[in-house]
């Protein structure tokens, strides 16, 4: 990579979130909970504007850009690049630095070359957010914002807007992907980068900030089943997706969960982990990794997000009536463990 300063490395937490993704499908068969609602979804370019518009030093892009895409903007110059103040005079010129920068400058060639003009996550996205809407007729519709973060970060969900690195969905053999520090990036992560794992992840992304119940200091149990409806209602909204995409699993991993769904169950209830509420057991189950800890190394990571998807998979599949997706949502985590009787 070129000798410029780097940029920081991910904080993955807090506010801005990397996340890689969502949801497998077991044998039973999706809710009709009717037709997408028609929503107004356009892929802003972050990304392209400003590597368009740095280099000319007459353009005053800076200032356009901050009138464009608003608070967005501040938070990107501030907390995802970290260069500075948004008002500070010199910001123009750390900005065309990183456009200059050879890496970053091929990156984006290469995100501009893979991901094109975004018609497809586009389009995408628009039955997503549509059938989310239909579900819960209140929820806003977010502004989309693609933004290249130097594989600082790989997105971010806010009240409004959601916000995708480009970079982190092109090729896991680009070549500055490839010279990413694999202490920081390990393996598995930059398996991840890949343009199919986009939408998935992204709206996995929105939906952990918007649809999920803060499970802090709560027991195993509740922390899989509130994870396993967020996982319920991806699938719901991308039925038409890869299942193993929606949980950044391989094929292999999927069919692996499926293969040994009654030894994973036997393992947490033998060990008595359901009703635990030590962080170390929760964070054993639903942390992300090469593998499971405590579990085969064909495990996937996060297997707990798999188990708690499955719970609510088999408690919508047993519901004696039909329920709306918001009912669904706010069942207690102990009526859905009485309906999970895995085989």
């Amino acid at each position: 990579m070129a000798k410029s300063k780097p940029l920081p490395f991910p904080a993955k937490c807090g506010f801005f979130t990397v996340v890689a993704v969502a949801t497998a499908c077991g044998s039973e068969s999706h809710t009709d909970f009717g037709p997408p609602v028609p929503v107004d979804i356009h892929i802003e370019r972050l990304d392209r504007d400003l590597f368009a518009m740095a280099p000319d030093s007459n353009s005053n892009f800076h200032l356009k850009l901050y009138a464009q895409y608003g608070s967005f903007y501040k938070d990107y110059v501030e907390r995802v690049l970290q260069v500075g103040p948004v008002e500070d005079q010199r910001i123009p010129i750390a900005l065309t630095g990183f456009v200059l920068d050879p890496d970053w400058s091929r990156v984006q060639a290469h995100a501009d070359s893979v991901l094109g003009d975004m018609a497809i996550e586009e389009a995408e996205f628009r039955l997503a957010f549509g059938r989310l809407k239909n579900f819960f007729p209140d929820d806003p519709v977010p502004r989309i914002v693609a933004f290249n973060s130097g594989f600082n970060y790989g997105l971010i969900p806010t009240d409004s807007v959601l916000g995708i690195g480009v970079e982190w969905f092109t090729s896991k053999d680009h070549e500055v992907v490839k010279l990413l520090p694999p202490e920081t990036f390990p393996q598995y992560m930059k398996d991840r980068m890949r343009p199919e794992l986009l939408v998935p992840s992204a709206m996995k992304a929105w939906l952990l900030v918007h649809h999920t119940k803060d499970t802090r200091g709560q027991d195993v149990l509740t922390n899989l089943v509130e994870v396993g409806k967020t996982m319920y209602l991806l699938d719901a909204a991308l039925p038409e997706v890869n299942p193993a995409l929606k949980f950044a699993f391989t094929d292999e991993q999927l069919k692996w969960c499926e293969d040994n769904e009654f030894r994973i169950w036997t393992e947490l209830v033998t060990k008595e982990l359901l009703f635990s509420k030590k962080p170390e057991d929760v964070d054993m189950l639903l942390n992300d990794g090469p593998f499971t800890h405590g579990f085969p190394r064909e495990s996937p990571g996060h297997l707990g997000e798999w188990i708690g998807f499955r719970m609510m998979q088999s408690y919508v599949a047993k519901s004696s009536f039909p329920r709306t997706m918001a009912e669904y949502m706010a069942i207690d985590p102990k009526q859905v463990l009485q309906s999970y009787k895995p085989r």
